[in-house]
């Protein structure tokens, strides 16, 4: 590939920034993001907090080394290996500027991203938390819709302290809360997040996130409060077990452990350079009281 000068580093950073804005929305829930080597079917164990029973000190029934049970370790197998593929010939490469691979390294970033977030909602069924708490059209979402996400958590002995769970929402439901009257108003005696920026911030206590991918198929999911504990992710890197056969391997993470992998190789009897980006991770359900979720009819 001497037509081109291939920053493999720069390119696999530039996947990078497109992967994690992403996955955004997992900084809502409890994770071990790591990125040391693993393989497929590791087991990570993730503590999550789960219910605290209070009672009258006793010494002889209920003294200071009575278990107690409140930290829960979740064991998380790594189990789920995602991959998105490329491919470059000469011919391509000699009539492509190096700004052409940076955006396909970004839609590579974004497409994995989605593969990855996708797989990560499927938890989010009847089975796994219950029914569903709102039953509305995503034009009937307003304040009050998160105000009763909270009132239910809150009834369920979760901590809705602010910052601490999380809403995530489609873009409909999104939409709908960008243009409520009183959400607006409420930006005029402070933040102007909703009406210059088009984010929604933090709204009753709740850090927000949008997500297009939320299943709807089996379940018509449209938005979910959350807090940490609801779901465990883990994720590492999948280093290949012979390096040395591909012209760059990558290992890119960023501050949060976000982790992915970069492999570049090349036919020379096809004068084709193939790439690919992956990321090794696993879920599991956690505090299951610790999600409410709303449907459409």
């Amino acid at each position: 590939m001497a037509t081109i000068s291939f920053n493999d580093t720069i390119f696999a950073q530039q996947a990078l920034i497109a992967f994690t804005a992403k996955l955004a929305p997992l900084r809502a829930f409890s994770r071990s993001l790591d990125d040391s080597a693993a393989k497929v079917g590791d087991a990570i164990v993730i503590p999550y907090i789960s219910a605290a029973t209070a009672t009258t000190f006793n010494a002889s029934t209920a003294n200071y080394q009575t278990g107690g049970g409140a930290v829960t370790h979740n064991t998380v197998s790594i189990n789920q290996h995602k991959v998105v593929t490329f491919d470059i010939t000469d011919l391509q490469a000699a009539n492509s500027s190096g700004a052409r691979f940076d955006e396909l390294a970004f839609a590579a970033g974004r497409a994995l991203g989605d593969l990855v977030l996708q797989n990560i909602w499927k938890l989010i069924t009847t089975t796994n938390f219950g029914s569903a708490s709102i039953t509305t059209l995503e034009a009937n979402y307003s304040l009050a819709s998160l105000i009763e996400f909270r009132k239910v958590l809150a009834g369920r002995n979760v901590d809705v302290d602010p910052g601490v769970c999380s809403f995530i929402h489609n873009t409909v439901v999104g939409a709908t809360l960008l243009g409520t009257a009183n959400v607006l108003n409420a930006y005029q005696i402070g933040d102007n997040q909703a009406a210059r920026q088009g984010t929604l911030g933090q709204l009753v206590g709740f850090p927000t996130y949008e997500t297009n991918i939320l299943p709807t198929a089996a379940t018509s999911l449209v938005s979910f409060a959350a807090h940490p504990d609801s779901i465990n992710i883990a994720m590492r890197y999948l280093e290949p077990l012979a390096a040395s056969e591909y012209l760059a391997v990558e290992r890119v993470a960023d501050p949060s452990g976000i982790v992915m992998g970069y492999r570049r190789s090349f036919n020379a009897a096809t004068g084709v350079m193939y790439g690919a980006f992956e990321c090794l991770f696993g879920t599991a359900t956690g505090l299951t009281l610790g999600l409410v979720h709303g449907t459409k009819p």
